[in-house]
């Protein structure tokens, strides 16, 4: 294994926030970054640390993908922020090695007991970490069975599709129409690519700030390089009202048994590379309940930069023999306000459908006005003024075209 510093990291994604979040911090150790990105000239591409920049097939045209990477004229360190890209290197990892790409991915049997929800729910058991009740849906008779042997209500939700993809079931009448809606979805050619599945789980009641995040990087050696928990202080908020995946606003943590829990199920799983670990505290049962690993970076990767919790270096770090960069837990405050739809307009939608009360939306602000925390704000990065200007620029006119997206549905 080299110890070259200078081989490049290979970004994908790069029209992705998660992407964007860790561009800088290689940028400033000197590491050359290349960019990969499906769309022509996202922000990221002018950051003054992207180096060389290719715009490539959608990875969901896989033969085709592996193609240009396999010929790409620049090789290095092989880095993903998004499910359906990890899921790719994951399949393909042997041909890119191959090419003379540098990874560091779970197997494809351990990163499908980790990835698939239902799959995940049986392998936290297994390690003794709280789970939400789940069953699996294979047929509607399934979904009826489900019904009977879980609290109500309950959802029926995707197994391996990002966060959202989900209906909630409160009378049994409601059964056949949403397991017909829900596996129309999964097949559809938007998602038939991720060959997802259906579980059935309790629909857990919680309030918008008791959703968790816990973050680790597991080297070649399944080792963890330490965690850092996230308290999600608002999330943004779906049509319905329920919570969403994305972080408007939040904190980092110090939280024993949450980093316990989640280094159980990894252990379990035998994991290697990025964990990012969902999870909510449940009133009910009085414990935090995992609800899935993500295999990649996460939306708030510069959050993690920017505290010095840099599991994309030590990503880096591990494939090119380098020291892994050690961890003092930094209190900071993170804010995502300025992106579109951001949060201040889903806020003030949530408020007038009278999901949100107007006081905790208002009081999380005066956190920025504390002295004992960083705030992080993104996207702003005073080394990449380039690209900060460019992310601003494209967020400011996507709310010029459309303000307040959710009041004119």
């Amino acid at each position: 294994m080299t110890t070259d510093r200078h081989i490049p990291v290979i970004l994908l994604d790069c029209h992705l926030r998660a992407a964007e979040g860790v561009i800088a911090s290689f940028g400033e150790r000197d590491i050359p970054v290349v960019g990969l990105s499906s769309r022509p000239n996202p922000p990221a591409f002018y950051s003054r640390y992207v180096k060389q920049k290719f715009l490539t097939p959608p990875v969901v045209q896989e033969a085709n993908y592996l193609d240009f990477l396999e010929n790409l004229p620049v090789k290095g360190v092989l880095l993903y922020a998004d499910d359906t890209s990890a899921a790719f290197v994951v399949k393909h990892a042997d041909a890119l090695r191959e090419a003379g790409f540098l990874l560091n991915a779970a197997s494809p049997e351990v990163f499908e007991r980790g990835f698939d929800k239902g799959k995940l729910a049986k392998a936290a058991q297994q390690a003794e970490v709280p789970v939400i009740p789940t069953a699996d849906v294979r047929s509607v008779e399934d979904l009826r069975q489900a019904w009977k042997m879980l609290d109500h209500p309950i959802i029926l939700k995707a197994t391996r599709l990002a966060g959202g993809k989900f209906i909630v079931i409160n009378h049994e009448s409601d059964l056949d129409k949403a397991y017909q809606k829900m596996h129309e979805l999964v097949h559809s050619e938007a998602h038939v690519h991720m060959h997802s599945e259906l579980i059935a789980q309790e629909f857990i009641h919680y309030d918008y700030d008791e959703i968790y995040c816990c973050e680790s990087y597991y080297t070649t050696a399944s080792k963890h390089s330490g965690f850092l928990s996230i308290h999600k202080i608002r999330p943004n908020i779906n049509r319905d009202g329920t919570a969403g995946g994305r972080l408007f606003a939040g904190e980092t943590i110090q939280d024993e048994r949450l980093e316990l829990y989640s280094q159980r199920v990894l252990d379990q799983l035998g994991w290697k590379g990025l964990a990012h670990m969902d999870w909510i505290y449940s009133r009910k049962y009085e414990d935090y309940l995992l609800c899935e690993i993500n295999p990649r970076l996460p939306g708030f990767s510069n959050l993690l930069t920017k505290t010095g919790f840099d599991m994309a270096y030590n990503y880096y770090a591990d494939l090119c023999g380098l020291p892994l960069q050690p961890y003092h837990y930094q209190r900071a405050l993170y804010f995502e306000a300025l992106r579109m739809p951001g949060d201040i307009t889903t806020g003030i939608y949530a408020i007038m459908k009278g999901y949100l009360d107007w006081k905790p939306f208002v009081n999380s602000y005066r956190h920025l006005f504390k002295r004992d925390q960083d705030i992080c704000l993104d996207i702003f990065y005073g080394s990449d003024l380039a690209f900060t200007a460019a992310s601003w620029m494209e967020h400011l006119k996507y709310a010029a075209k459309r303000p307040f997206r959710f009041l004119t549905r």
